[in-house]
């Protein structure tokens, strides 16, 4: 059954969790995507990759995901903050991405309209700082307040990449390539 019904038959969602086994032992979904969906996040596992992938749009997302492998990087995971979003939900994100092992860099790309450069930049200091983040981080920012935004992750120690395929290019160098 599509996640997206489960609202209109609920005796069905309580009936095939007791047929189905998975990793989160109610539907088999993947235990990193049920996480994300618990915490109201958009984000897809990719096992077997290394370089975890946030953007603010699914096609920029996709995009990233697109420049990561072109560059020979390996994406771990789609995860799409959306519009609007704020320091928190970009915590939030962050922690998500690296409760997965496999993740040994973060390649952030952001395309500034409805959210705030200013903002997202907020959210990965705080998460680098309160998380206690040790990968390396890479930024890609353009758009609304996206000067502050660089401006905030400079002053950090975060240096953002000039355009995505650079930054793409960057994170795969910090993490030593594919795998």
């Amino acid at each position: 059954m599509d996640e997206n019904a489960e609202y209109r038959h609920r005796e069905l969602a309580t009936e095939l969790a007791l047929d189905l086994e998975g990793e989160d032992g109610r539907t088999g979904e993947d235990p990193y995507e049920a996480e994300a969906k618990r915490r109201g996040l958009t984000y897809v596992h990719l096992p077997g990759g290394s370089i975890g992938c946030i953007g603010n749009g699914a096609g920029l997302v996709m995009n990233t995901l697109d420049l990561v492998q072109q560059v020979g990087g390996r994406p771990n995971n789609f995860l799409d903050i959306g519009g609007g979003a704020n320091a928190e939900k970009v915590r939030s994100s962050l922690a998500m991405i690296l409760s997965d092992p496999d993740v040994r860099g973060v390649f952030i790309n952001i395309f500034g309209g409805i959210t705030r450069g200013d903002e997202v930049a907020r959210g990965i200091v705080q998460a680098r700082d309160e998380l206690g983040i040790t990968v390396p981080l890479v930024v890609r920012m353009t758009g609304t307040n996206e000067v502050e935004g660089r401006r905030i992750l400079a002053e950090a120690g975060i240096m953002p990449g000039t355009s995505a395929p650079e930054a793409a290019r960057k994170i795969v160098e910090l993490v030593g390539g594919a795998g």
